[in-house]
């Protein structure tokens, strides 16, 4: 009942904030079981955004609750703040290992992993909402797969 919920946490937005964080440790946990099957750090970021779109079509309530519809929490602190983005840290880092090993260009892995992530959303959950073109509904997997090959190929663009 919504009154037992009460006994456990001391308002909804306690709990919404714990269905993140579950749902976020079940994706990190999904991101590295499937990144520790690729064997170069370009197969790596390669992997990781393929995994991340994989998870959010398997699992689409879930994606779409953390990612859309449940607020961010804004009055954390930065410390509490680092579990909200463990898997964006985990991605970062895989960036800055291909940029080490020269696969990709990277001025700025913080900034061009949100990047990613946000559109890579974006694609995802235009998919999942039906706001893509209708031809595209039951294709995610191939509006993913272009966008990730565009993405790591923009990585290798360099303006200078």
């Amino acid at each position: 009942t919504a009154a037992a919920l009460y006994s456990y946490y001391p308002d909804k937005t306690t709990l919404f904030e714990e269905v993140k964080l579950v749902c976020l440790a079940e994706l990190k946990s999904y991101l590295v079981k499937n990144v520790r099957k690729a064997d170069t750090s370009i197969e790596q970021l390669k992997t990781i955004l393929e995994s991340f779109a994989t998870w959010c079509f398997k699992h689409p309530q879930k994606a779409l609750l953390v990612m859309s519809k449940l607020q961010a929490n804004t009055s954390a602190s930065g410390d509490e703040l680092k579990s909200y983005y463990e898997c964006n840290a985990f991605g970062q880092a895989i960036l800055e290992h291909a940029v080490a090993d020269g696969y990709v260009v990277s001025d700025d892995p913080r900034f061009d992993t949100s990047i990613a992530v946000s559109a890579l959303w974006g694609v995802i959950e235009s998919i999942l909402l039906k706001r893509a073109d209708p031809i595209y509904w039951k294709q995610g997997k191939k509006c993913t797969d272009r966008f990730i090959k565009q993405y790591l190929l923009s990585l290798a663009y360099n303006e200078k």
